[in-house]
């Protein structure tokens, strides 16, 4: 019994924290919560800016090239991060027919890059989906096309699923890489 009120006792010697100290706590308790929330609502609207989806019914109605359509409203995209082969290339038609096989006359949803939504053409610039599908990245995939990246450019959204996929035809000698 000696001993448990000589603790009790020890105790009550310790100092209470001032009210100043207290309101000091709470103060920089409530700014830490609330700067936290201020960095995640940036953080998600900077992550949302990366991207851009363009929400208007888009249609192809006619494949200019393996990595360009032309919608029905008459704009021209132009697929970002890759290159088909060009008319006089090998594997020109076969990118062409295989891209016209995807998307032509069908709805298709673009997703741009925040900061390279136009070529200097004045095409459009983005990843190309139908049904869920990539076609930049399939491109790729099915060899028919080649990743272009550049070196002053940030990375791009699909830059890793691109590289995997023309790593993985390069190794499999699909279609360009072929030779």
């Amino acid at each position: 019994m000696k001993k448990r009120s000589q603790s009790l006792s020890s105790f009550s010697q310790i100092p209470l924290a001032s009210p100043i100290s207290l309101i000091l706590v709470f103060v920089i308790s409530i700014l830490s919560f609330l700067g936290g929330s201020l960095y995640q609502s940036q953080k998600s609207q900077t992550t949302s800016n990366q991207e851009t989806q363009i929400s208007e019914k888009l249609i192809v109605s006619r494949v200019v090239d393996g990595d360009t359509v032309q919608l029905k409203n008459g704009k021209e995209v132009r697929l970002y991060g890759i290159s088909t082969p060009e008319k006089k290339e090998s594997y020109y038609s076969e990118a062409k027919q295989f891209t016209e096989s995807l998307v032509l006359n069908k709805e298709i949803t673009l997703v741009q890059e925040e900061k390279y939504k136009q070529d200097k053409f004045g095409r459009l610039l983005g990843y190309v989906f139908v049904d869920g599908v990539n076609l930049n990245i399939e491109l790729v995939r099915n060899g028919l096309a080649k990743v272009v990246l550049y070196e002053k450019r940030a990375k791009i959204k699909y830059q890793d699923e691109l590289l995997a996929a023309e790593n993985n035809a390069k190794s499999q000698q699909l279609a360009i890489w072929s030779r």
